[in-house]
């Protein structure tokens, strides 16, 4: 197992992910990818909202969000890099898993209710029924 896709959010509650991520690459001697997808699909369309999606779409801020993650590894001995993209988070993690060979694919969970996750769906929720890559999710 020499390739990890871990997709991150920002969410405080994926710190056990994180870890986990850690512990596994450091048996492995693997390499982490911290990936990010800015979700294209959730741009409201009123005029009102202009500074919520130029909070979203802050490039600058997920990009140190992102190396920050890459330093967490790399300050506890673990290989890591970085991937941004633009697109539909679930689709774009399956992408990525596949196109880049990853020998697995470890993702956190936010606890979402199960009425709110039948309702709405949840990134991690998609990914997990159209993966083909092993994925490990932790909660």
């Amino acid at each position: 197992m020499k390739k990890i896709l871990m997709p991150v959010d920002g969410s405080p509650g994926c710190q056990e992910a994180l870890q986990m991520a850690e512990d596994l690459a450091k048996k492995f001697d693997s390499t982490i990818t911290a990936f990010y997808v800015f979700d294209m699909h959730r741009i409201p369309n009123e005029l009102e909202y202009a500074g919520y999606i130029e909070k979203m779409y802050d490039t600058e801020t997920k990009r140190d969000f992102l190396d920050k993650t890459v330093k967490y590894f790399e300050e506890r001995g673990v290989k890591a890099e970085s991937k941004m993209v633009k697109g539909d988070p679930a689709s774009d993690i399956i992408d990525e898993a596949e196109k880049g060979e990853y020998d697995l694919v470890i993702m956190c969970t936010k606890g979402m209710s199960m009425g709110k996750r039948f309702l709405l769906g949840s990134v991690t929720n998609k990914v997990v029924h159209h993966i083909t890559r092993p994925i490990l999710i932790v909660r």
